[in-house]
């Protein structure tokens, strides 16, 4: 059995921030989330790929990027546990779900 280590990396582009996750979106990871995003000005996208999971106090981070900011944040590769979860706090209505187009990578 392997251990993910939470991670956040932040990557600015041009017109919109991706903050990229790994582990679970727990308290813990929260924590270290929260002042980070409510620094970021929209569009931002939280890319879920490497997230396993979502607890409440995941949700309540990207809940509350919406009530600071107004605007939905883009969920990308979110899977159906974590779909499933935001849907069952009412999250969901405060998020978009993107296209999962092919990871591509800088050169």
């Amino acid at each position: 059995m392997s251990i993910t280590e939470n991670s956040i990396r932040i990557s600015r582009q041009a017109d919109h921030t991706v903050i990229t996750l790994q582990g679970v979106l727990d308290q813990e990871l929260s924590s270290n989330l929260v002042p980070l995003v409510s620094k970021v000005a929209p569009p931002i996208i939280f890319d879920l790929r490497q997230v396993s999971y979502v607890t409440a106090a995941g949700s309540r981070v990207i809940l509350g990027y919406y009530q600071s900011f107004g605007v939905k944040p883009i969920l990308r590769y979110a899977n159906q546990n974590i779909i499933e979860l935001l849907d069952l706090t009412g999250t969901l209505n405060y998020v978009s779900l993107a296209e999962d187009e092919p990871i591509t990578t800088a050169n």
